[in-house]
């Protein structure tokens, strides 16, 4: 116990426990273990007077030793009922009382273990059919559990864990019984699959998200209401392909309604976690990281789909808010902020007509009462949650009023007690931000987020290495826990989308290497697909993540990057693996497409070819690069030394041209094409000279808009690639850019 205190004592004088429970020096009576750990979470609740422990072989070993079952409750920083149920409950001696008496206690922070947090999400699922966090759970000492739940009332915890006490005193061999028999209902799904992939699974997929679609407020299903940017990115994925109006209908609804204000932070940029209601106006007000990451790709591509300017702008203002509130000084950026400040949630972000009115003058206030709702509709609590009346009725002019109306706003918001900031920086959760901010650079011609996103790529590559070994958790630049597989698939990811936008092929060999490692500790080699995690012990079950959840499927981004690789360097290991892990979880996928959509949306790339301005073809020997700005596309082609194509005009009748053709003549037409001028050269398989193009061409495409209503034009680029000693079969590829 000495140790305990001596590491609150080194806290130093700006440390706060965060307890009721002190003296009269304001020093916190209690310390547990967990003011041993750096997780913002668990020092939450260093100073409970419950014997909280970290998962790990001490809190195992004194469970055994002492024959008690063990109460684990794990959530994260931001979680608000994970701050009640802190406060009414673990804060409280009665509860500590009993649980130190009669159970070994740990806490977990979901964030850095995921893996713990799965396993037992998957009990609660199981016995509850649902889950949420505080996620309480009950084992055995050897780690089988036997109960699962999430928030629970002082009165009623102290009631299951008294039932509990009675039964382990008592009927021990009922709670054995039932942690065997949940045990072996979970590992069950270990078993491989042997189903292949309906044919139309794209189709039911998407009939699926579409059935559950909101026509009113956007979204899919009932409140509470989640983005879910995976069935999005789909949606905007299919669209671009295979048009059609209730597609495109509900990506516009539900993009305009949750930009209006309440999930989306009008005033400081952001989204929040998820909306308590059907109309996005309430959200719970934490925001975290992978929204913000994911939210801003899914605009950014909406953008590239509508060409629509609220698009461009809520993207970039969630970039500039994440960039500006959740970046540290080193390039990484913190896992979340809180609900709750001043100890009541969503105050922070909330504005009473009083206080608006001591604000602004008369004219600046009926501005605001002119774009904003501030009608009983938009109560919440002591005030008003800000929202626009109707987003689509702004104009450019409308929004640099606007602008100096919200940045006052701001600049007033900001003086007010800030809600906690968790300065974790997790390793998967940054990758996800690489892909955003390139894409982001790349599609709105903007160099400063494409050179945020290498340099936090590099970051990432450089910081959270150390001795050969792939760390998930930086906290005041000190890093720990292993990475998980979900760190290897993300930034893996991340690093091909860094080598698709630079060419720079160190980044084509640092995703190579990750997912060599990725293979040799997550691989399941019997069964297929990857565990999220290989070290198990005291876990007994090693689940693998299919289905899209808050952050997309872990192998599904895993069978992404496998055939991203195999088609810009073909290696034949990587498809056979891609296939094999696509079958593992063929079964479920063919059960419920519309909750596996980062599998679809793989599988439609894999397919149909990916929608990209940027392409390798010939196995990364041609590489494409397509910008489209007023009505002209520009494609750039550069090609690998000892490579060309043939000209437009290659002279010889069995040589195929290099072509350009418009296939969307609904909406596009061609007015002219400019092919470059071809180099006539003598080759081996030739007499006559033939005319090519090598190294860096530039075709320029000159395009007419045939509609009012804008569509992304689809054209055709057909080329044959050729080295010094034959041609090979020419390819054609699908160009839509940005």
């Amino acid at each position: 116990m000495n140790e305990l205190k001596q590491n609150y004592i080194n806290k130093g004088k700006n440390y706060i426990p965060r307890t009721q429970h002190l003296d009269k020096q304001g020093h916190a009576k209690f310390v547990n273990h967990l003011i041993l750990t750096s997780s913002p979470y668990l020092l939450q609740h260093a100073h409970n007077p419950v014997n909280w422990y970290e998962f790990s072989d001490e809190a195992f070993d004194k469970a055994k030793h002492e024959n008690k079952p063990i109460f684990i409750s794990i959530g994260y920083a931001t979680c608000h009922w994970c701050h009640v149920m802190e406060k009414e409950s673990f804060d409280n001696i009665e509860v500590a009382t009993f649980l130190n008496q009669y159970f070994i206690a740990i806490k977990v922070d979901r964030e850095i273990r995921p893996d713990i947090d799965n396993t037992y999400m998957n009990v609660s699922q199981l016995l509850n059919g649902s889950g949420g966090w505080p996620l309480n759970t009950i084992l055995l000492p050897n780690g089988k559990a036997f109960f699962a739940g999430t928030y629970f009332p002082k009165k009623k915890l102290l009631d299951i864990l008294a039932q509990v006490q009675n039964l382990w005193e008592n009927k021990a061999d009922v709670l054995n019984k039932q942690a065997n028999k949940i045990s072996q209902t979970l590992n069950q799904s270990k078993a491989i699959s042997n189903q292949i992939l309906n044919d139309n699974i794209i189709i039911k997929s998407i009939e699926g998200i579409l059935n559950d679609f909101d026509e009113f407020e956007g979204g899919f299903g009932q409140a509470p209401k989640f983005p879910h940017e995976s069935t999005l990115l789909l949606l905007i994925n299919e669209q671009r392909r295979n048009p059609s109006e209730n597609k495109l209908n509900a990506i516009i609804t539900t993009l305009d309604t949750m930009a209006s204000g309440g999930l989306y932070d009008v005033i400081g940029g952001g989204f929040h976690r998820y909306s308590t209601d059907n109309s996005w106006l309430v959200p719970h007000f934490e925001k975290m990281l992978y929204n913000q990451a994911q939210i801003s790709l899914v605009y950014t591509r909406a953008y590239t789909l509508t060409k629509k300017p609220l698009y461009k702008r809520i993207s970039k203002k969630t970039l500039d808010y994440t960039l500006r509130e959740m970046q540290d000084t080193n390039n990484g950026f913190f896992s979340a902020t809180d609900a709750d400040s001043q100890n009541e949630e969503g105050i922070f972000f909330i504005w009473s007509i009083d206080e608006l009115s001591s604000i602004f003058n008369q004219q600046e206030l009926e501005q605001l009462k002119q774009w904003f709702d501030l009608s009983s509709n938009t109560n919440f609590k002591k005030g008003h949650i800000i929202r626009f009346k109707n987003i689509n009725n702004i104009s450019q002019k409308d929004n640099k009023i606007i602008n100096i109306l919200l940045d006052k706003l701001y600049q007033i918001r900001n003086k007010r007690l800030s809600p906690l900031t968790d300065n974790k920086i997790l390793l998967s959760w940054n990758a996800l931000m690489v892909q955003s901010l390139l894409e982001a650079g790349e599609t709105f011609n903007e160099g400063k987020y494409t050179k945020l996103g290498i340099n936090l790529a590099n970051y990432l590559h450089t910081h959270f290495n150390k001795n050969n070994q792939l760390y998930r958790v930086s906290i005041d630049s000190k890093i720990g826990t292993l990475a998980l597989f979900e760190d290897y698939a993300y930034l893996s990811n991340a690093y091909l989308s860094v080598f698709d936008q630079t060419n720079d092929k160190k980044w084509l060999d640092r995703a190579i290497t990750l997912v060599n490692v990725m293979n040799e500790q997550f691989w399941d080699k019997k069964y297929h697909g990857f565990n999220i995690n290989h070290n198990t012990k005291y876990l007994t079950t090693n689940q693998k993540e299919g289905f899209d959840g808050a952050i997309p499927s872990t192998n599904a981004i895993a069978y992404k990057v496998l055939t991203k690789l195999n088609s810009r360097i073909h290696v034949d290991d990587f498809k056979q693996q891609a296939t094999q892990l696509l079958n593992s979880f063929a079964k479920q996928i063919n059960q419920n497409p519309s909750n596996y959509t980062s599998f679809i949306l793989g599988i439609n790339n894999q397919l149909n070819g990916e929608i990209n301005p940027i392409q390798t073809i010939y196995n990364g020997h041609i590489r494409t690069h397509s910008r489209f700005h007023n009505n002209q596309l520009l494609i750039n082609l550069q090609l690998q030394p000892l490579w060309h194509i043939n000209s437009n005009k290659p002279l010889q009748d069995s040589l195929i041209a290099t072509k350009i053709i418009n296939i969307n003549t609904n909406y596009w037409t061609i007015n002219h094409v400019i092919y470059p001028q071809g180099e006539l050269i003598n080759l081996n398989f030739s007499k006559e000279k033939i005319s090519i193009y090598r190294d860096k061409i530039q075709i320029q495409v000159i395009l007419t808009n045939n509609t009012k209503q804008y569509h992304p034009p689809t054209l055709q680029l057909t080329l044959q690639g050729c080295n010094n000693k034959a041609c090979l079969t020419p390819k054609t590829i699908t160009i839509q850019p940005n």
